[in-house]
């Protein structure tokens, strides 16, 4: 007889507390619409939930939250590639902010490759240090760093113009920031 671990209901419920924010900022940066943002966010915590893995600490369980969402925002965008043709009903519609400024930053964010959009996700909206990224990504620190630094140039160049350009101007290099 084989010992599985079955997670309860009650841990799955502290980790959507935990990780709500976390998990759908990064659905709504990897996907078009919301709707499909809402599914990725569910799809992650579904795989959490039905997950037989155990963590060593929090920091991997965190950085498992972060690789499925990212996956299973892929998983989504891939099939709706797949069925564009098929006309479903659903509301396809972008998700938009109040504020005109944030819509064009996030179209901006939006617009970098997947690597990038990650990066400026988890450091500037999540908050996470380079070696947390680095850790969670299982990349290097040099790696998050330069990441990081194309981002802010292309997203200086996607912004110029738009009035939203001087938001990456002044910023502080991650390579000084606190790791």
């Amino acid at each position: 007889m084989t010992d599985k671990f079955c997670r309860t209901g009650s841990d799955t419920k502290e980790a959507i507390q935990k990780y709500t924010k976390l998990v759908y900022s990064i659905a709504l940066s990897h996907t078009p619409t919301k709707a499909d943002a809402d599914d990725a966010f569910q799809e992650t915590f579904l795989a959490y939930h039905r997950s037989e893995l155990r963590w060593n600490d929090e920091e991997h369980r965190k950085a498992w939250l972060i690789r499925t969402a990212v996956n299973m925002s892929r998983r989504i965008c891939s099939g709706l590639k797949r069925r564009a043709a098929i006309e479903t009903g659903e509301d396809r519609t972008e998700f938009s902010f109040e504020n005109v400024e944030e819509n064009e930053i996030m179209t901006a964010i939006k617009g970098l490759s997947e690597k990038y959009r990650t990066a400026v996700m988890l450091f500037y909206f999540e908050e996470m240090s380079v070696r947390e990224i680095a850790a969670a990504l299982k990349t290097g620190e040099s790696t998050v760093r330069s990441r990081l630094s194309r981002a802010r140039k292309a997203l200086r160049k996607a912004l110029d113009g738009s009035g939203g350009g001087s938001l990456f101007e002044d910023e502080t290099c991650p390579e000084n920031a606190d790791t």
